[in-house]
Order: C-alpha cells, then sequence, then structure tokens
C-alpha cells in the first residue's frame, strides 16, 4: 500500500524550479487550479488523494469568557515550585527595573536566628560578669562587711589587751577576706594561749575565744614567783606573797629545761585539781622517784611517772577520806596496795 503524501509536503522526484511557481499559486477565493487539487500531477503514477480545505467561515472563535483556571499538578510541593518561580521572576523583573547603583535597591538580608541566639548568649555572658565583679566589689572590698569589733573570750591569765593588740591588724578588713586560720597564727604568738577559737559574725564582729594553758608548779626567780605549766612555759609572774596555790619545784628557772622537770610535771599534770590546790611543793631526788609534799605537811610517794592517772586517784581517795586523812604519808608507788602512814 502506498502512502498519500501530506499537502504541505512536495511529491517525489518533484523540481520546485522547473514549473511554473503561478500554478501552485492559490486564486483569490483560496482555491487551487484542479491540477492542484490533489497536489500530485495527473501523469503521476500514485494514486490522486483529495484534500478538502476549510475557509475561514467554517472555524469557530473559543469564547475567552467561558474558559476556567487548570489546576496545578502535583501536591503542595508542586505548588510551592510554582509560587516560587513566580516569585523570582518578580524579583527579576523588579532588579531589571532599578538602578544597580541605587543604593535602595540593595536588599538586607534578615539576621539568621543562630546570630541572634549567639549575640543574646553573649550579652548574658557580660552582665553575668559585670554583675559577679560587682558582688566581688561590694563584699571584698567595700566596708560593709569592714571588721570594727574584736571581743576576747576565756582571758584569765591573759591579759586580753595583749590578744586585742595581736589582732589589731584586723581592724577596718572585711570579714570576707579574713581566715580563721590567720587570726590564730596572730593569737598564737601570746605565751598563755594553748589554743583558739575564732568566730567571726557579719557584719563587723570577731570573737576570739581563749583556751589557756594550765599552770600547773612555780619557780622562783630572785623574788618572783614564775608560774608553769606541764610544759615549762612561763604563764605569769607573782610577787612572793601572790604565789598561786600549786606547788613550787625547787632549783629555779634553771630546773624547767631537766629531765626532773619533765618527771614532775607530768605528775602534777594527772592530779585533779582538788588535790593539787593543797600541795606545797614536789621535788624529784631521781626521775624515777617523785615526792609531793602538801601545805599541812603530809607527803606522798609517787614513784615513776607510770600509771599517773591511777595513781591520781588513789591519792585523790585517801586525801579526802576521813578514815586516812589523818595519815602523815601516803606511797602510791604501787596503786594497786597503797600504804599510808
Amino acid at each position: 500500500m502506498v502512502r498519500p503524501t501530506p499537502p504541505h509536503q512536495p511529491r517525489l522526484g518533484w523540481d520546485p524550479d522547473s514549473e511554473d511557481p503561478q500554478r501552485h499559486e492559490p486564486h483569490e477565493d483560496g482555491a487551487f487550479d484542479d491540477a492542484d487539487h490533489n497536489g500530485f500531477d495527473d501523469t503521476g503514477d500514485n494514486d490522486p488523494v483529495r484534500v478538502r480545505v476549510n475557509d475561514e467561515s467554517k472555524v469557530s472563535r473559543v469564547d475567552t469568557g467561558q474558559l476556567q483556571e487548570t489546576p496545578l499538578p502535583g501536591g503542595r510541593f508542586s505548588s510551592w515550585r510554582q509560587r516560587r518561580k513566580a516569585a523570582k521572576a518578580e524579583s527579576s523583573e523588579n532588579d531589571t527595573e532599578q538602578d544597580p547603583d541605587d543604593p535602595d535597591t540593595v536588599v538586607a538580608f534578615p539576621r539568621s536566628s543562630h546570630r541572634r541566639r549567639r549575640r543574646k548568649r553573649l550579652l548574658a555572658l557580660l552582665t553575668a560578669l559585670l554583675l559577679a565583679a560587682l558582688f566581688v566589689g561590694i563584699v571584698f572590698f567595700s566596708p560593709l562587711f569592714a571588721t570594727r569589733s574584736i571581743d576576747v573570750e576565756g582571758a584569765r591569765l591573759t591579759d586580753p589587751q595583749n590578744v586585742e593588740q595581736a589582732l589589731q591588724r584586723f581592724e577596718g578588713v572585711p570579714l570576707t577576706r579574713i581566715s580563721k586560720e590567720e587570726v590564730r597564727a596572730a593569737v598564737g604568738d601570746v605565751p598563755q594561749v594553748k589554743s583558739v577559737d575564732v568566730v567571726l559574725e557579719p557584719p563587723h564582729t570577731i570573737t576570739v575565744q581563749l583556751h589557756e594553758r594550765v599552770g600547773v608548779a612555780t619557780v622562783q626567780e630572785g623574788q618572783d614567783m614564775i608560774l608553769v605549766d606541764s610544759q615549762g612555759q612561763q604563764l605569769a609572774s607573782y610577787g612572793e606573797g601572790d604565789r598561786p596555790d600549786v606547788p613550787m619545784i625547787e632549783g629555779g628557772r634553771d630546773v624547767l629545761s631537766t629531765n626532773k622537770f619533765a618527771a614532775i610535771s607530768e605528775v602534777l599534770a594527772a592530779l585533779p585539781a582538788s588535790v593539787l590546790t593543797q600541795l606545797d611543793s614536789a621535788s624529784a631526788p631521781s626521775e624515777s622517784s617523785v615526792e609531793l609534799t602538801f601545805v599541812d605537811g603530809r607527803k606522798a610517794i609517787w614513784g615513776d611517772s607510770s600509771d599517773s592517772e591511777l595513781k591520781a586517784q588513789v591519792l585523790a581517795a585517801l586525801a579526802s577520806d576521813e578514815e586516812t586523812a589523818g595519815g602523815s604519808e601516803y606511797d602510791v608507788s604501787a596503786p594497786l596496795h597503797p600504804t599510808i602512814k
């Protein structure tokens, strides 16, 4: 089967330069010559095909008012893409209309949320640092917490003025800049003080509680009697008529550095106050033999410094009991088997 050649294409073997161009020109009514109605020469081998051409009168025009808008294809993404394209087209038109050298045509991009958050964090950090510096300045350097009062308690052997003088350098200093260790170190130079409790009471007070050394004996130095503790620390000086109620150790101040004094002081430190205040003197013929003398003349043979606590309890019981209080000598060198003369 031979397919016909469409009317808008020339037939095979046809040379447009060899024929009369007017032959194929349409007439005023839009029709061709009879020989051209089929688009082929009658002398051709192919079967003729007749083509009917509609004139303009048979073409109906479309009423544009009856047209309906075709919905956008696809879902939300397609709609977003169409709107995006329309926005870009409108933006490009605006850019072409404006002068690129005009500063009003420059579009400022909005700041990102990350930069805003970073700026807020930086502002918050600077505010916190400023408040911290203000707090430190008020608490540590302002006179708001300055020391104005120093209270000394527990001073018997110690002159309170000596302690206050030792702590004078803390006056006017804020309590927040004073440590308890510094106060203890300052009071530690006072010879009568063994330990110190410090209480910092805002806003302006330092309270110092003294724990003084305990005097256990006196030694004679010229006309004065010097009170010493069990370690030989000199606590106070008295006149001969003002001697405290503690025994006297012969040998003067030089005896404080001997082993005899160490043995005697260990015995005296173990005695209760009820016995210690009744003693007149203490001596040590040797390091293993300590003797005590009461004010009324009674004596106590102590022996060495072993079992001092038990010996002290036995001697206190013998010296206070009515049946044994009349004895002249108490031997507690063997505390489980004491003897009385």
